[in-house]
C-alpha cells in the first residue's frame, strides 16, 4: 500500500525556538527529568556536537556555552496532536508513529487531489510552516520513512520501483529494530542496508532471529505491516499568542472567551454542539498548562462554554505568565433536540455576513487586515501598551493579536538633569516650552521588567506631547495608537 511517512525532526527544538526567538543561532539543548537521571531529549541546530540521550553535564561538556531548556511534553504533544488531526482532513487513516513522526494513507488518494504532487502539497499545507516537516513515499511504512530521513526540509521524495537500489547507502540506524540488533549489524560490518541485502535471510536469522528476517526484509523495501489509523475525533481548533506574557487573570478569561466566539464563529460549528473543550496555555519558561472540559450537556454556543469555564479558571488557573491560548472544541455532534431561539440563530446569520463582507474587503486591500476587535484586558495599567489588545476579527488570517498602543523611538535632546528640552519630529526639532506634568513606575516584577518616566510637555507650536525615557536601555518612546 502507499503510505507517506510526515517526519519533523527535531519537533521540541523547532517549537522552542518558535515562542523564544532569542534562541536562534545559540546552542541549547532540551532536558527531561522524568527519568531515573536528567537526559537531552532534543537540541538545537547550533549545538551539533550534543547527541540525544547525554546528560546535562555531558552536554555542557561538549559546549559550554549550552542553554539548558526544560521540556514541556505536554506543549510538544499538542502541536503534534494538532498536525496529526490536520493530516486526517487531508485523509482517512493517519497513524501516530511517535512524536514527530506520522504514517498516512496516500492509496487512492492523488486521483481525488488531480495527482500525487497535488495530494503531497496538501499535506505539507497541512503543517505549520515553521516545523519544516519532510514527506517520504513509498510501498510501505519504511521505505517511506528511509525517504522522508533523507529528504530536505519542506521537501519531498518517492521512493522509485527498486526500492532496494534505492535503500542500499542508507545507514542501519534508520531500521526500527532494538538497539541491540543494530550494534550486532554494525559488529558484523554491516552498516548500510545494502551491506545487509547482500546478505542471506538464512543467515541473519540464525544470528538475530525473527528480527534478522524483518532486518532483511526492510533492506528490500519489503514492509507488510499495516497502517493502524486514529479514531477520526473532529475538532475546531483557535489560538492566540500574546503580545507580552501576562500573569492576569482576567486577560486570560477574556482571550478564551474571544476564542471560543472564533471557534463557533466557523462554518464547521454552524448548528453543532460541543461536548468538551481542551485549554491550553503556553506559560513562560515553565511546563504548559493544559485542562480538558467536559459538559453534561453539549454546548451550542461560545457563551455557554465561557459560563462554565469562567469559574473553573478562577479556582484553577496558570500560575505563571501567559505567552499563548488556546481552546479546541472536541466531541462535536449535530442538533440535540433544543431550539436555542432564532435571536441566537440571527446574531450568528449576522456576524457569518459580517465575515464574509470582510473577506471580500481584504481582498481589495490586497490580504492585509482591515477590522479588528479592541479588547479592554487591563485599562488600569501605568503601560498603555498593556492596557488592551488588536484582535483581527477573521480568525483564517493567522495573525496574533498585538497591543493597541505600540511605543515608537523618539529622537530628544536632554538638559543638565536629563529632562527633555527638545524633539525632533520628523525632520524638524521642536522646543519643549513647558514641563506639565511628570510621573514614573517600575514594575521590576514583571517577566519584561518596565522601569520608565514620563513627561507630559507643551512644544514650542502649543502642541502637547506625552514622551518617557525607558530606564533600563535608557532610550525615549512615544506611544502611537
Amino acid at each position: 500500500m502507499r503510505i507517506a511517512c510526515v517526519l519533523i525532526t527535531h519537533l521540541r527544538a523547532k517549537i522552542e525556538m518558535r515562542r523564544r526567538p532569542d534562541l536562534s543561532g545559540k546552542p541549547a539543548v532540551i532536558v527531561a527529568r522524568g527519568q531515573k537521571k536528567p537526559i537531552v531529549v532534543d537540541h538545537s541546530p547550533a549545538a551539533p556536537r550534543i547527541s540525544i540521550g547525554m546528560t546535562p553535564e555531558q552536554a555542557l561538556s561538549q559546549q559550554a556555552d549550552t542553554l539548558i531548556l526544560e521540556a514541556d511534553e505536554a506543549t510538544y504533544r499538542s502541536v503534534f496532536r494538532q498536525t496529526l488531526t490536520a493530516l486526517q482532513e487531508v485523509s482517512d487513516q493517519v497513524e501516530d508513529a511517535g512524536l514527530g513522526t506520522a504514517y498516512v494513507r496516500v492509496a487512492g488518494l492523488d486521483e481525488m487531489y488531480g495527482g500525487e504532487d497535488a495530494l503531497v502539497a496538501a499535506l505539507h499545507e497541512a503543517i505549520p510552516g515553521y516545523l519544516q516537516a519532510r514527506i517520504g513515499i513509498g510501498e510501505g511504512k519504511f521505505p517511506a520513512f528511509a525517504a522522508a530521513a533523507g529528504t530536505p526540509p519542506l521537501g519531498v521524495t518517492a521512493v522509485p520501483l527498486d526500492a532496494a537500489e534505492f535503500l542500499a547507502p542508507r545507514s542501519v540506524e534508520l531500521l526500527p529494530t532494538k538497539d541491540e540488533t543494530r550494534i550486532g549489524l554494525r559488529r558484523f560490518g554491516l552498516r548500510t542496508l545494502g551491506d545487509v541485502a547482500a546478505m542471506s535471510e538464512a543467515a541473519l536469522v540464525d544470528q538475530f532471529g525473527a528480527e534478522g528476517g524483518a532486518v532483511w526484509r526492510f533492506s528490500h523495501g519489503i514492509d507488510d505491516s499495516p497502517l493502524i489509523p486514529l479514531a477520526y475525533q473532529e475538532s475546531v481548533s483557535e489560538r492566540m499568542s500574546l503580545p507580552f506574557a501576562s500573569s492576569s487573570l482576567q486577560l486570560v478569561i477574556v482571550t478564551l472567551d474571544t476564542l471560543l466566539k472564533r471557534a463557533y464563529a466557523t462554518p464547521r460549528m454552524r448548528g453543532r454542539y460541543a461536548g468538551a473543550v481542551m485549554l491550553h496555555c503556553l506559560l513562560l519558561n515553565v511546563p504548559a498548562w493544559e485542562r480538558i472540559l467536559r459538559f453534561k450537556q453539549p454546548a451550542g454556543t461560545s457563551g455557554r462554554v465561557s459560563e462554565i469555564i469562567t469559574p473553573q479558571m478562577e479556582q484553577d488557573h496558570p500560575l505563571a505568565p501567559v505567552e499563548e491560548i488556546s481552546v479546541t472544541l472536541t466531541d462535536l455532534s449535530g442538533d440535540e433536540g433544543m431550539q436555542m431561539g432564532l435571536l441566537r440563530e440571527n446574531r450568528r446569520d449576522r456576524n457569518e455576513r459580517l465575515l464574509e463582507m470582510y473577506r471580500g474587503l481584504r481582498a481589495h486591500l490586497r490580504g492585509s487586515n482591515a477590522l479588528y476587535q479592541i479588547l479592554d484586558v487591563a485599562p488600569w495599567h501605568p503601560a498603555p501598551e498593556m492596557r488592551a489588545l488588536r484582535v483581527p476579527i477573521d480568525s483564517s488570517t493567522g495573525d496574533d493579536a498585538t497591543a493597541l498602543s505600540v511605543p515608537t523611538a523618539l529622537v530628544v535632546r536632554e538638559g543638565p538633569n536629563r529632562q527633555p528640552v527638545a524633539v525632533r519630529l520628523g525632520e524638524r526639532w521642536q522646543r519643549i516650552d513647558r514641563i506639565e506634568d511628570r510621573w514614573s513606575f517600575d514594575l521590576w516584577w514583571l517577566p519584561q521588567p518596565l522601569t520608565r518616566t514620563y513627561y507630559r510637555v507643551s512644544r514650542q507650536d502649543g502642541r502637547e506631547l506625552v514622551l518617557f525615557r525607558d530606564r533600563r536601555d535608557d532610550c525615549w518612546y512615544q506611544h502611537v495608537p
